[in-house]
């Protein structure tokens, strides 16, 4: 019993030990980054003359400072019952972050985010060859339950990054929105499913994606980024470099300019293990 007893001492103290060496490890990541013993990777596009002139903006993107349309009763009803305005900068033709406030009243906005909530663990969950086969594909929860059988559950309050290809086109606007025939861009992004079990079932901080947006999706737009913000979860879109993450161990550093809206442009940084 005592060797029993002496072994069931040592489990706490490993699990202990173990979370102390991770808390170390991530604390010491920005000072090894600093002194060139890490590598980091910007994963923000640039903000140019392209980022605002798009020859024909799809659905859902606000309209630029002084071309703002008339809206319907309908879509003026879902504003006030919903969302803060986004900034006037045309946040979503940039590398950006979304916050639950821009669907649900009372919640914080960018200018009013801790901190320390922009400091996260990442993972990356790469679909690129599923996308060469089908622009508009949509990630599965078997996706990410394989990704789990190779590298372990997905982490609580972490963010999980969809690597999907798409950031190849951004210099060609046109195929990087890859409107069809109704004005409906077709792009990859999260399944309702997907989100719905990282959100419910993993409790993730957020999702980004190398993309143009999640919202979209064939015939139901705007789903996807509701069962997310709804559930307190944030978004990035129009990452880039997602090529050069591992599949876990990178840390995001997210700077979003501190604006009193729901959404902004944002410089996302990770630092690699």
């Amino acid at each position: 019993m005592g060797g029993r007893d002496g072994r069931l001492r040592i489990i706490p103290l490993a699990a202990a030990l173990l979370s102390l060496h991770a808390e170390q490890a991530a604390a010491g990541a920005l000072e090894r980054a600093m002194l060139g013993k890490s590598q980091v990777v910007d994963l923000t596009h640039a903000l140019d003359e392209r980022s605002l002139s798009l020859p024909t903006p799809p659905p859902l993107v606000p309209p630029l400072a002084g071309q703002e349309r008339a809206r319907s009763e309908e879509s003026a009803g879902e504003d006030r019952n919903s969302a803060l305005p986004r900034a006037s900068v045309p946040a979503d033709l940039t590398t950006h972050l979304d916050l639950p406030v821009t669907v649900e009243k009372g919640k914080p906005t960018v200018a009013e985010i801790p901190v320390r909530d922009l400091l996260v663990h990442a993972i990356l969950v790469d679909v690129s060859a599923k996308v060469a086969q089908r622009d508009d594909y949509q990630v599965s929860v078997e996706d990410l339950r394989s990704w789990e059988r190779r590298n372990g559950r997905i982490p609580k309050m972490s963010v999980v990054l969809l690597r999907t290809g798409w950031s190849r086109r951004w210099e060609d606007p046109m195929r990087y929105l890859n409107l069809d025939a109704q004005g409906v861009p077709r792009v990859p992004g999260f399944s309702v499913a997907a989100l719905k079990f990282l959100v419910g079932e993993r409790d993730i901080r957020g999702v980004g994606l190398d993309a143009f947006s999640p919202e979209v999706t064939p015939g139901n737009p705007g789903e996807e980024a509701r069962a997310l913000l709804h559930a307190g979860k944030w978004q990035l879109v129009n990452l880039t470099n997602l090529d050069k993450l591992p599949a876990k161990g990178a840390k995001l550093v997210i700077a979003p300019l501190r604006l009193e809206t729901g959404s902004a442009p944002a410089r996302v940084i990770a630092i690699l293990p």
